[in-house]
């Protein structure tokens, strides 16, 4: 039945694309449809789809809200730029290539993206050394990039965790109990493994987030569009239990603190 639609919509869309953007007498049409999705959840996401050629036309459709669904009839062989945005979007770019091909046919391309919502992780950085305030790796290009997302998402405020994650975890420790039972009014004494989460020292985990922040506090203050918008803060905690009793080797942590659509008063 979708396929179905498609085809109609189609040919209801052909006649006005011969006077369109997107015109070319020498090859057929192609209907290019898909999803809209976010990297979190995997949820659909309603959000601005502007497409752009290299003739430099564009034009803009927005995907379904309810199912992320969209669109769009091509000509075949069209090279194709997708900047997919919104105002709790990242603003996203895809570059791709139409099949060349002499009839028509249906094209899937599917985009994920960034949904915003006030509490998400958005992004996870290995910023330091090992049990160190030694900035390491592409920390610093990746926090500053973080400029690119407060130009077009003027509604969101990030707040930037430093943490010891990745050096202070908790721990597993299984232990051996005695413990004392009664059966049929006989008292007996059983064995049971007993698991304890044991934290590591919090004045340790102070230390080194103290002396961590200074340093990203740094790099952030350099962000343009970072006054008002990106807050530093210390995470004194522990990184969680992990399978292989290693830690994460993530140590800061962008959430969003503040989500506001600018369109609504």
């Amino acid at each position: 039945m979708e396929k179905i639609v498609r085809i109609l919509i189609f040919f209801m869309l052909s006649p006005a694309l011969l006077f369109g953007q997107f015109l070319n007498h020498s090859n057929v049409q192609l209907l290019l449809y898909g999803k809209v999705t976010d990297e979190y959840t995997g949820n659909p996401v309603g959000a601005i789809i502007e497409f752009r050629t290299p003739d430099g036309k564009k034009f803009k459709i927005k995907s379904d809200s309810v199912t992320g669904k969209y669109q769009q009839v091509f000509t075949s062989g069209s090279e194709v730029e997708a900047i997919i945005y919104d105002w709790d979007v990242v603003r996203e770019r895809f570059a791709f290539k139409l099949p060349d091909t002499n009839k028509y046919a249906e094209i899937e391309k599917n985009f994920v993206v960034k949904h915003l919502k006030e509490g998400l992780i958005a992004y996870s950085f290995d910023c330091f050394e090992k049990g160190t305030s030694n900035i390491v790796g592409l920390c610093e290009n990746q926090l500053k990039n973080l400029d690119e997302v407060l130009r077009f998402n003027r509604n969101v405020k990030f707040e930037i965790r430093v943490t010891a994650f990745d050096t202070y975890i908790k721990t597993k420790k299984v232990e051996t109990v005695k413990k004392t039972i009664t059966e049929k009014k006989k008292k007996k004494t059983i064995t049971e493994e007993v698991t304890k989460i044991e934290e590591p020292p919090l004045d340790k985990i102070k230390a080194l987030v103290d002396s961590r922040l200074q340093n990203i506090e740094k790099i952030v203050s350099a962000i343009p569009r970072g006054k008002g918008r990106l807050f530093v803060v210390p995470f004194y905690e522990s990184g969680d239990v992990q399978p292989n009793d290693e830690p994460k080797p993530f140590d800061v942590f962008v959430v969003v603190k503040e989500l506001k659509n600018i369109l609504e008063k």
